[in-house]
């Protein structure tokens, strides 16, 4: 059986031929198997000659250029656009220099009348593969930091309170230095926050806590988007999909990602009155990329 490692080197020496890696061809399956093309689909909108619009969507299309196989790569092309946003709010008059773009952003869209808030829906559907993420980097930046750990759990304490984190720490961080525990700890800690993420009410220590739907978007929009993105920047990991660590749960993660920033996008589209979609259609088409996430990757959200 061929290795992963031997895959790459060989699509490399193929290319420009090109074959299907064993991950690809299950969730190439997977989409045959609901009878469909894609697991997103945009929302419908109405033409606009406006010039901030077409440079937010022609970064947008090229997203789709990356679908259905690499959902990693077409949320980097959302982030871009996400990214200027978050920069034009941040340089907005009266806005305190200590708050972060992401906060800016975040704050703005949960307080205008303006928008469809319907990212708050996908949170209840977060995978535990993209909780297990998050667990792994609140662990290590505490644990084993490297130049950009300090900004990471900076906006964690931010957007979650220094009790919530500290308890985290106080319950997990042990079991972390043990190599023996990290996966247990990671999935553990990992269903905590994803019941954190969900809006439920957790217990941890002598604590209650529960998080409203804005701060859980915060958080989301905060930490863990961002901290996906960057990895990748930063050549810190390896793209996934072509990994012999890689399953059905790396393309959950990934499409769960790249939905919510997608939905985040809309909502710019809305506020800045570029006239191109209405509230209503922005609500549908979120709520339909969520319904054909949990057709497609139902059964993996909690695997």
């Amino acid at each position: 059986m061929t290795s992963a490692r031997e895959s790459r080197t060989k699509f490399n020496n193929y290319w420009p031929a090109t074959f299907l890696f064993p991950t690809e061809e299950a969730f190439i399956r997977r989409l045959a198997k609901h009878n469909l093309a894609s697991v997103f689909l945009p929302a419908q909108l109405v033409h606009s000659d406006d010039h901030s619009f077409q440079n937010l969507l022609s970064l947008c299309i090229d997203a789709f250029d990356y679908l259905p196989l690499r959902p990693d790569l077409s949320f980097d092309q959302i982030w871009k656009a996400l990214d200027a946003e978050f920069f034009r709010l941040k340089r907005g008059s009266g806005v305190p220099s200590n708050q972060s773009r992401f906060s800016v952003f975040a704050t703005h869209i949960s307080s205008s009348q303006l928008t469809s808030k319907s990212h708050y829906s996908l949170a209840a559907c977060v995978p535990l593969q993209t909780c297990e993420f998050f667990a792994k980097r609140i662990l290590d930046s505490k644990t084993n930091p490297n130049e950009h750990s300090e900004a990471f759990i900076k906006r964690v304490k931010n957007n979650v309170g220094e009790s919530l984190l500290n308890d985290i720490y106080l319950k997990y961080e042990s079991n972390w230095l043990t190599e023996s525990k990290r996966a247990e700890t990671q999935r553990k800690l990992g269903g905590l926050l994803r019941l954190i993420l969900s809006g439920k009410q957790v217990v941890i220590g002598a604590n209650c806590y529960q998080l409203p739907s804005e701060q859980v978007a915060q958080l989301i929009i905060s930490t863990i988007l961002p901290q996906f993105r960057n990895e990748r920047f930063h050549g810190s990991v390896r793209p996934p999909f072509r990994s012999s660590k890689a399953t059905l749960k790396t393309y959950t993660h990934a499409y769960f990602i790249f939905i919510y920033a997608y939905a985040l996008l809309c909502e710019v589209f809305l506020y800045r009155g570029f006239g191109v979609v209405k509230l209503e259609a922005v609500s549908e088409a979120t709520q339909g990329n969520l319904n054909r996430f949990i057709e497609v990757f139902g059964d993996q959200v909690s695997a």
